[in-house]
């Protein structure tokens, strides 16, 4: 009865706050005294008054609806954890958090670098009203808002909360694992997790995707947990973690898309036993994710959906980026990378269908988990035309790895028996391939450390070389963080008669660009101009794929006088 006065209490104040909040205060609350007019910020603001009120009805519905709860809920499906397991998995968490500190403030790049100069120097209230473009991980820029006001205007303060969201998320899968598997493979999974270049890369990238990760490992696992108990406070917790996840990455709706498939294929499948508490997943479950979402995301939702959630900042018409067959050549060897060898990548891919095979004959939630928000955003990204980096289904690494490891469990137990290895061996050699693939993404991590893109390398370059009479242009999107972040006053160039208009006259004229793929389709006749015309004098080569940052020269002469490529960063292969 407490519960449901306390559900009764909320939603009636939800209601009344909708219908009483003063548009004009609450607009002067989140942008200030001096806020200019904003049509689609008023239309938000409206929603998020309509948002309260149906929150509030529906509260004031759920105590009518047919929600049952268990009379004695059954304790979550977890593996038993020693002592010894325990020690371990937390070594495994200073560990992570000490590769993922070191040397934080490394290279910031240009995804950075929009979110630093467009959002960090609004107030929390502007950041959670204003979205410009997708570069706003809303959750994220109000926790990295936070972080800067706390500590100082810094690369690694910017990059905080991804490093907390990432080493919460390595606690996150041990958890998952010890739900789905034995402790041991939990453990091997946290391990691969806490040593994985990729990880560590995204927990020093000042963006939201490993909070979108840590959100999608703990609503799954709350999810495990309410399809087992049926209970209606578990539930509630599971929508709080999708809400948040959400308010990272609107691409959490993916992984809500798994979970709600997963839900319904149990649904038919319910005993006698579990009809009373059947609706509990969508009444306490999945239309409250629905309304929360809606409402914390109701003030931006008209810039959203006129076209601001598909702006990346990054156009160009037949762009590579939204090739499949790219975005799979990407995959591939940024793999190859996290993994030391192509050779190494082509096993672990052996290894995870095998691990796919276990996980479906046993939990197949887990392969569900992993393919269906895959799956699905490939194709839905495929089909509008959207750029497809691989970092945006970074949000299903975690399965991706206990997955793997599952598959070298298993494979290491098929290798015994057909080999008739002892017992001892036959119990040890799992534990060994697993540890030799945490071994080898070791190798990697030499790499995780350079700078994501070098844009400091190329001014550094340029500026030791100046010349009285030269003149320094940036072409396209390089002249955002050259000019907006490092404040260098480069012109910027767009078409070749830019280029013939701001070239020097009296000295040498340098050239920059940045991101190859991009300026090749969207600047061709600069970068023709720059082949036929113009000396690289040098690449600086980042960790971030496809991150290039070219400096070139007008004169071949003096660009040869200046040296052999002064990059700081060699190829990755």
């Amino acid at each position: 009865m407490g519960r449901l006065s306390f559900g009764a209490l909320a939603g009636v104040t939800s209601a009344i706050l909708g219908l009483l909040l003063p548009v004009g205060l609450f607009t002067r609350v989140l942008r200030g005294a001096d806020a200019a007019a904003d049509p689609a910020f008023t239309q938000g603001v409206w929603l998020f008054k309509a948002g309260l009120i149906i929150i509030g009805a529906y509260l004031l519905l759920l105590r009518l609806l047919p929600i049952g709860r268990p009379l004695s809920p059954q304790r979550p499906e977890v593996s038993p954890a020693s002592p010894v397991q325990t020690l371990i998995f937390g070594l495994l968490l200073i560990c992570a958090a000490a590769l993922r500190f070191y040397r934080l403030d490394t290279g910031i790049w240009y995804d950075e670098i929009l979110t630093s100069v467009n959002y960090m120097p609004l107030t929390i209230g502007q950041i959670v009203s204003t979205y410009h473009d997708a570069n706003n991980h809303v959750l994220f820029s109000v926790l990295a808002r936070l972080s800067l006001s706390v500590f100082d205007d810094s690369v690694w303060a910017l990059r905080l909360p991804a490093v907390g969201f990432g080493i919460a998320g390595i606690a996150a899968i041990y958890f998952f694992a010890r739900r789905v598997g034995p402790t041991r493979e939990a453990l091997f999974t946290a391990a691969l997790l806490a040593f994985s270049y990729h990880h560590i890369w995204f927990s020093q990238n000042a963006r939201g995707y490993t909070a979108l990760l840590f959100f999608a490992l703990l609503s799954s696992t709350w999810f495990l947990d309410a399809m087992r108990q049926g209970s209606p406070r578990k539930w509630g917790l599971y929508c709080l973690a999708v809400v948040l996840g959400a308010y990272a990455h609107p691409t959490m709706g993916l992984m809500v898309l798994a979970h709600f498939a997963i839900w319904s294929a149990a649904w038919f499948r319910q005993n006698e036993d579990d009809k009373r508490y059947r609706w509990n997943g969508l009444f306490c479950g999945f239309i409250p994710v629905g309304l929360f979402t809606f409402q914390v995301y109701a003030l931006v939702l008209p810039s959203m959906v006129g076209g601001a959630l598909l702006n990346s900042g990054l156009k160009g018409e037949d762009n590579e980026w939204t090739n499949p067959f790219w975005a799979l050549a990407e995959l591939f060897s940024s793999l190859q990378i996290g993994l030391a060898s192509a050779g190494v990548v082509i096993a672990a891919g052996l290894v995870f269908a095998i691990g796919v095979i276990s996980f479906a004959r046993t939990r197949p939630a887990v392969v569900a988990l992993f393919l269906i928000p895959v799956g699905v955003g490939f194709m839905a990204m495929t089909s509008i035309g959207y750029t497809l980096f691989p970092r945006f289904f970074f949000f299903t690494f975690g399965f991706a790895i206990l997955i793997v490891i599952r598959g070298a469990f298993v494979a290491g137990q098929l290798t015994a028996h057909l080999a008739r290895l002892p017992a001892a061996a036959t119990k040890c050699l799992p534990g060994l391939i697993c540890a030799g693939i945490v071994a080898v993404s070791l190798l990697s991590l030499r790499h995780v450390y350079l700078p994501k893109q070098d844009f400091n390398g190329a001014i550094n370059l340029i500026e030791s070389d100046l010349q009285p009479g030269d003149t320094v242009l940036a072409v396209g999107i390089a002249g955002f963080p050259f000019n907006a972040y490092y404040d260098k006053g480069w012109d910027v160039i767009e078409t070749t008669d830019d280029l013939d208009r701001l070239a020097s006259q009296s000295g040498r004229t340098w050239l920059d660009y940045t991101m190859p793929v991009h300026a090749r389709t969207t600047y061709p006749g600069i970068l023709e101009r720059i082949k036929k015309e113009y000396a690289t004098v040098s690449r600086f080569r980042g960790s971030l794929g496809g991150g290039d940052v070219v400096v070139s020269l007008a004169d071949p002469t003096k660009a040869q006088a200046t040296g052999k490529s002064t990059s700081t960063v060699k190829d990755n292969d």
